[in-house]
């Protein structure tokens, strides 16, 4: 199949959903498609890096200050999908252009939804990009991705015109899942390694980590790793401080070397977010036998067991977050850790995602 990949956003630090994207066009490369990516993979020079030279890769930042960005989008889309011959469109993030451009070729689009808030946006601006969002959603040669089933189902309810057909759930992989998968099983503590991976930012609520240290100090020997950088890490600094936890955090700052290189340093994984559609940090812990504590919130549950691969707590209970680490290191934690990997591996690895999306393609290739 000729395949474009669209991704509209690529962030400092990286996120998700560049991270899938990138893949997804890889792991269609690999497997002899024609693909074309589109988006701004220079923003991340160790994901610039991933690239292929013999994929052909053109930049484009619709977020840069463009002269009629939406505009300059599509012709550079129009061009390209008749260059390449494209025969389906995976989209993620702004896709406004990317629509145009297929609804007047007659390309199918498959839409990628990285999030999906279950709490619906008011006032007028709102209302107008719903109306747009539904006039692509109701349109036949739209198909909609979700990256867990809550996002899928918040997608239908918000929605409801939309054919139940036209969505589907597929859970992301974990990406250099082969790395992961590799790595040696973390040897029980003390002192145990807790960690947390991801942006630091209010949705991922990392003050939380504080509260958890606190309580956690008279009863195990611990360090906190924080790996990752945003706008609360200054105000994470201190909260440490004031609580007098200097001696057991470790601030990583922002890593580009890879999740093994994080991942090999912990016991397991602290993942105390507010809302998470996936959490694809929590599919790679688990695939490197690293159990997770984390909030009973939207799309975890999909990934991750309770009581087998990690311990899930009521949201914004740090009490329970606490008792979850101390039974993931108790007497059970090589039991927890072995689970972690058999369950991650049989389910969310690259190769298992990719089949997924290029049976998708396949099927609406052949029906448009």
């Amino acid at each position: 199949m000729n395949i474009l990949v669209w991704s509209s956003y690529v962030a400092h630090p990286v996120g998700g959903q560049e991270r899938t994207s990138l893949e997804l066009a890889l792991q269609l490369h690999q497997r002899g498609h024609r693909v074309v990516l589109v988006g701004p993979y220079d923003n991340a020079p160790e994901l610039r890096s991933r690239i292929p030279t013999e994929m052909p890769y053109h930049f484009f930042d619709i977020h840069l200050p463009w002269f009629k960005p939406h505009h300059a989008a599509a012709q550079l889309l129009w061009r390209l999908t008749g260059e390449h011959q494209t025969q389906i469109v995976s989209a993620h993030g702004n896709v406004f252009a990317v629509f145009e451009v297929c609804r007047r070729r007659r390309i199918p689009m498959v839409w990628t939804i990285h999030g999906a808030r279950p709490v619906e946006p008011t006032g007028l601006i709102a209302k107008i990009k719903k109306a747009a969002v539904a006039r692509m959603l109701y349109h036949p040669l739209c198909h909609i991705v979700g990256v867990s089933r809550v996002t899928a189902d918040v997608t239908v309810r918000r929605f409801p015109q939309m054919d139940s057909a036209k969505v589907h759930a597929i859970i992301t992989g974990g990406m250099d899942d082969v790395s992961l998968l590799g790595l040696a099983a973390p040897q029980p503590g003390p002192p145990w390694q807790l960690g947390f991976i991801g942006r630091v930012v209010p949705q991922k609520q990392p003050l939380h980590l504080v509260d958890v240290a606190a309580q956690l100090c008279d009863s195990i020997d611990f360090r906190m790793h924080v790996f990752g950088d945003g706008p609360l890490l200054k105000e994470l600094q201190r909260a440490i401080s004031r609580a007098g936890l200097t001696e057991r955090f470790i601030l990583h700052g922002y890593w580009n070397k890879g999740a093994a290189g994080m991942l090999q340093q912990l016991h397991l994984l602290v993942h105390p977010a507010a809302e998470e559609p996936l959490g694809l940090v929590m599919i790679e812990a688990q695939l490197a036998a690293r159990p997770v504590v984390a909030y009973r919130v939207d799309g975890i549950p999909e990934t991750v067991v309770h009581g087998r691969t990690g311990y899930l707590a009521p949201p914004g209970d740090v009490g329970a977050l606490v008792e979850g680490i101390r039974q993931l290191t108790s007497l059970q934690f090589t039991q927890f850790s072995a689970a972690a990997r058999e369950h991650a591996g049989a389910r969310f690895t690259l190769a298992r995602m990719a089949e997924q999306y290029e049976t998708l393609f396949q099927r609406l290739c052949a029906s448009h």
